[in-house]
């Protein structure tokens, strides 16, 4: 019997690869949320949702009956808040397994170094704030039943962030961090290790991204000559200081630790 997986927040940019990948997989049957239009799988997969209208979540957690939900929401944070808590209590009492996309800003008051899992958090965002208090409202309702996993810049073939850079190449001018190294993750590494953690059954704190720490800029100029792009003129903003998150777990796959090479790598396939 495949495993029923909901994906709320299925129109962004994971959320659409995390849809399309295990899609293609018979293990699993899928249905996502949407807010806007802009939905991707079949009418049958997508469920239209917005946390502005928060307690609907409990009838859509009634009619999918998942198996297991993973949360790549984006809105009003206090909503979300409402959203989140919402569904851990209604989930509390079964065995369905949450999967909680977070960040790294949960380290964002502390730039002078690479944060891992048992780090204390230090936050001087108002986002990242919010997403530690999203951590701690799931922990403490679903303990073993959740896992969060921090992830850092976040690359898709679709994505925003991939459009800024090939329009700054169009037009000739991008801006881009100066002084600032960080690690990379790209949608396809998220859906791969959520499906790890679905199979193996892991809960607790996940650092996903790329296993090594690189400098900004240089990730930009490399991704720039995968996509056979001409290099346009940077325009630097100083950000000194380093935003990572690296993994101290010993559990891992190798196949699952990316490196920023091959996230670039991945970016430029055709």
């Amino acid at each position: 019997m495949p495993k029923r997986i909901l994906i709320l927040g299925a129109s962004g940019t994971v959320g659409k690869k995390l849809v399309k990948y295990f899609s293609g997989n018979d293990a699993f049957t899928v249905t996502g949320t949407f807010c806007s239009n802009k939905t991707v799988g079949t009418r049958n997969q997508m469920i239209q949702f917005s946390v502005e209208q928060p307690q609907d979540i409990c009838a859509i957690l009634e009619n999918v009956r998942p198996n297991v939900v993973v949360s790549a929401l984006r809105g009003d944070f206090e909503k979300q808040l409402v959203v989140h808590k919402l569904t851990a209590k209604h989930l509390a009492n079964s065995n369905v397994r949450f999967i909680y996309l977070s960040t790294l800003n949960v380290f964002d008051g502390d730039r002078s170094r690479p944060h891992y899992e048992s780090d204390a958090r230090i936050s001087s965002s108002d986002y990242g704030n919010f997403k530690i208090q999203c951590e701690d409202l799931l922990l403490s309702i679903l303990k073993e039943k959740v896992a969060v996993l921090r992830v850092p810049f976040v690359w898709g073939k679709g994505s925003p962030r991939l459009q800024e850079v090939i329009k700054g190449c169009q037009i000739g001018r991008m801006s881009v961090y100066e002084d600032f190294f960080s690690n990379h993750v790209s949608d396809l590494q998220i859906a791969q290790f959520i499906q790890w953690v679905v199979t193996e059954k892991k809960c607790g704190i996940f650092h996903v991204g790329s296993a090594d720490v690189i400098r900004y800029r240089s990730f930009i100029e490399q991704l720039i000559g995968e996509l056979n792009l001409r290099q346009p003129e940077f325009i630097s903003q100083i950000v000194p200081g380093t935003m990572a998150v690296l993994s101290e777990r010993n559990d891992i796959p190798s196949s699952l630790k990316w490196s920023n090479r091959q996230i670039v790598q991945y970016l430029g396939e055709r």
